[in-house]
């Protein structure tokens, strides 16, 4: 940057804090762009198009580039009702005569506050350079619906003595302006939302809440706002699977798959009693199209936290996995007390983790402690004391804190004791049953310890029941202040951000321990407050560690619904295990990736990438290449009613001879809006190298391009 007045530099970045999908009377006129010089360390701000171009041509000097923040603005003080005039203020720089040193902020300045603006303007050190734009007026760092918050902070001369103003509407970004020296100074705008602004924060949120955007769904969520769309969500009663038929748990030899045609309905039974197949099918089927969107969503995240998998001997059995996955998404929006004490009390759990036929101390053999262990360090409080932010709790010596050992395992391993599976149909109940997956399991008293037990920071009673020893230690668990904090990051993780800010957390932490009704546990409030969050909500986010890779499942999804895709789901049961998830059977407990894996060479969470590796990369390219270049995967003739899968590419050949604007497209319903213009570019080259009469090809391509991009497979 010259040393002399440059009007080059002012403050910028930015954040979407939506709170409604409706717009504000008058669309806004301008678009005010951020630029960060990195041997200056400074943030500057435009919303002159002219001006932004000569830094982007570097007549500003060298080190100038765009940071991707941006927000919209009013050019005129007559393009909205009730504008705020943004002054525009330049330090300038001079030499301290006594040290020789550089002094003055050699920086911009900007307000929408009269009287800032009056007051600045009498310091002798600021030089007034008029009007930038105008802005919405907020009302106690409030903005209203149709506009978003615009965060500033300020660093006083952290690196030089010389100072800068960043302003942003990326609350992640503003979050972590500290740890670069800056002090936050709160909302001082409220920047107005555009038509394309308001819908690529819908489309976000339908990546969030549903399994993906679709043509129709985006336009549901504009006729009815963000908020009550989530509120839909959160009322619409639950998808059932389907109830498959009972078979005993040991395969009779005569059930086997028939090895020609003709096929009927019994010709498969042991793949379809024996294996998932059958209910790996509808969940793709119901993912699709189902109408409760969020619920499956949330008890899809639920079943990557309590997990149980048919690698599992006998869970490989659809009637009792159904059971089990069909309880998690009744109980998704229940309280977290009930929720965990039904997966507590699952015939499935119990045979996944050891804890039917538990029995009391028995000639010298103890209780199994495997649940035990795992209802703490992976349902509920994990293995380390937490703050309300879900950093870890320090001891004097900077090491983590436990929460929990052995006494605790042993204690809980007591506690869940005389349990067994409920009785098969013509058997009588006892302990001991044989496993059998329907309803809850069963307790026996004779088989239950009823002695005192160390639970957490307690001691259970001794001469409880099995029912009421078990109702005691969930809520035991239940009350511990890590169980806040320990749920609510996995579920933003599971729909939001691999990596969330320890405020995000925080927030809804603080949710989970009251709902504002002094609730604790509010699944439904703890939804809401995810979805709703700052940090979830917005048309940009650029913060580099924001954002999550779409896991398997979701990538499947999520390009089925784009195109308007139909599929009977069996395409995607085979290609889900080449992609590392193999719906419904996790290698282990600890799930098909863990929640504190490291994105390689960064300190960024992103747990997805745990299960991405070159072949897997390779295996996505081939499988988008696959759905979108074929007319129709073929249906499965072993599958009764199969249907196959098929996208449809109609809505792209109607743009078929504009590459433009079928790049506008898809980038508008697959990247709200933040394609780079490099990949604008490639698209159009490659559309225009197919002949113009080849619609359908162009645009396949063009969709295969966008499907396999890092932009489109890092969901941000």
């Amino acid at each position: 940057m010259s040393t002399r007045r440059n009007t080059f530099l002012i403050l910028g970045h930015l954040f979407l804090a939506l709170g409604s999908a409706s717009a504000v009377a008058a669309l806004p006129t301008a678009t005010v762009v951020e630029f960060y010089n990195t041997g200056l360390k400074h943030y500057f701000m435009t919303a002159v198009a002219e001006e932004a171009t000569a830094i982007d041509g570097g007549s500003a000097g060298p080190g100038w580039v765009r940071t991707g923040g941006r927000f919209s603005a009013y050019q005129n003080a007559g393009d909205a009702a009730g504008l705020l005039a943004v002054c525009r203020f330049y330090g300038s720089i001079d030499i301290d005569p006594l040290t020789g040193l550089r002094r003055g902020p050699n920086s911009h300045f900007y307000t929408s506050d009269a009287a800032e603006c009056a007051q600045v303007k009498l310091d002798p050190g600021w030089t007034y350079e008029g009007i930038a734009y105008y802005i919405n007026p907020q009302t106690a760092g409030n903005c209203a619906a149709g506009t978003q918050k615009v965060y500033r902070s300020y660093n006083n001369g952290f690196v030089r003595n010389d100072s800068n103003h960043r302003y942003t509407t990326d609350l992640t970004v503003q979050q972590k302006m500290p740890a670069q020296g800056y002090s936050p100074e709160g909302v001082v705008m409220c920047a107005p939302l555009s038509a394309a602004q308001s819908d690529a924060d819908m489309v976000r949120l339908l990546e969030q809440a549903t399994f993906g955007p679709s043509a129709a769904a985006l336009d549901h969520v504009r006729s009815v706002g963000v908020s009550a769309f989530i509120e839909e969500q959160l009322a619409a009663p639950a998808s059932q699977y389907p109830v498959y038929p009972f078979f005993p748990f040991n395969k009779p030899d005569s059930c086997v798959n028939a090895t020609s045609p003709p096929y009927d309905a019994d010709s498969f039974c042991a793949r379809d009693n024996y294996t998932l197949f059958q209910l790996q099918r509808q969940f793709f089927i119901q993912g699709a199209t189902a109408a409760d969107q969020l619920r499956q969503r949330v008890a899809f995240a639920l079943s990557q936290l309590f997990v149980i998998s048919g690698v599992e001997g006998g869970l490989n059995q659809p009637y009792g996995m159904a059971e089990y996955q069909q309880m998690l998404r009744n109980y998704a929006f229940d309280n977290f007390e009930n929720l965990l004490t039904r997966v507590t009390l699952h015939p499935t759990m119990g045979k996944y983790l050891d804890m039917a036929n538990n029995n009391k101390p028995t000639n010298g053999v103890q209780p199994n402690e495997n649940y035990a262990r795992e209802i703490m360090q992976l349902f509920s409080i994990g293995t380390v004391q937490l703050n309300l932010d879900g950093t870890p709790v320090l001891d004097a010596s900077g090491k983590p804190v436990p929460t929990y050992d052995q006494s605790q395992i042993t204690g809980f391993a007591h506690v869940f004791t005389g349990w067994s599976y409920p009785p098969q149909p013509g058997q009588i109940a006892k302990f001991n049953n044989v496993p059998y997956f329907v309803g809850q399991m069963q307790a026996f008293a004779s088989n239950h310890d009823t002695s005192s037990k160390q639970l957490l920071g307690a001691m259970a009673p001794a001469g409880l029941t099995a029912e009421a020893d078990l109702a005691n230690a969930i809520h035991n668990i239940f009350m511990h202040p890590n169980v806040g904090p320990f749920i609510s990051a996995q579920l933003i993780q599971k729909l939001v951000t691999g990596n969330p800010s320890p405020a995000y957390i925080a927030r809804v932490a603080t949710v989970f321990n009251d709902n504002g009704s002094g609730v604790r546990g509010d699944m439904k409030a703890v939804v809401r407050a995810i979805l709703n969050d700052p940090e979830a909500r917005g048309d940009l986010k650029i913060d580099p560690a924001y954002g999550k890779l779409r896991e398997p499942v979701l990538y499947l999804l999520n390009t089925l619904r784009a195109f308007d895709g139909q599929s009977d789901g069996v395409y995607f049961q085979r290609v889900g295990g080449s992609l590392l998830q193999n719906v419904f059977n996790s290698p282990s407990v600890f799930n098909f990736y863990p929640p504190d894996y490291t994105v390689p060479a960064t300190t960024a969470l992103g747990p997805e990438f745990a299960i991405q590796n070159t072949s897997t990369a390779l295996t996505r390219m081939n499988t988008a290449n696959t759905m979108i270049f074929s007319a129709q995967i073929a249906p499965e003739n072993t599958v009764i009613g199969a249907t196959g899968t098929s996208l449809s590419m109609a809505s792209l050949q109607a743009l078929a001879n504009d590459p433009a604007a079928m790049a506008a497209q898809l980038d508008a319903l697959l990247l709200h809006g933040t394609m780079s213009q490099a990949m604008k570019n490639a698209i159009v080259t490659a559309v225009n190298a197919i002949p113009a009469t080849d619609p359908l090809n162009r645009a396949r391509t063009a969709a295969y391009l966008v499907s396999t991009s890092s932009q489109y497979q890092v969901q941000r």
